[in-house]
């Protein structure tokens, strides 16, 4: 695994959905990604657009997806928010 995940951001749009996003399911949705936590907040999932990412607690995580332009739109997705969605 090379380091192409900055898991700062990762968990700053988790919290960015959970605090501004709509309830979804077992987590909640902010432009399409669903950000939901295991009970006890030992990994986080962020997911939508057929991509699965999950981050755990020693910054090890997981992609899953079907292509790369797939996983591309996801992490423009991702780091949108990041961008865009900041205290009010």
């Amino acid at each position: 695994m090379h380091n192409e995940l900055d898991s700062k951001v990762v968990l700053e749009v988790f919290e960015k959905i959970q605090r501004l996003g709509e309830p979804y399911e077992d987590g909640h949705m902010l432009e399409g990604i669903v950000a939901r936590s295991d009970f006890d907040g030992y990994s986080v999932n962020l997911s939508g657009s057929g991509v699965s990412l999950q981050l755990n607690f020693h910054q090890s995580y997981h992609f899953d997806y079907d292509s790369e332009q797939a996983k591309a739109r996801f992490m423009a997705k991702v780091d949108y928010i990041h961008r865009h969605f900041n205290d009010r």
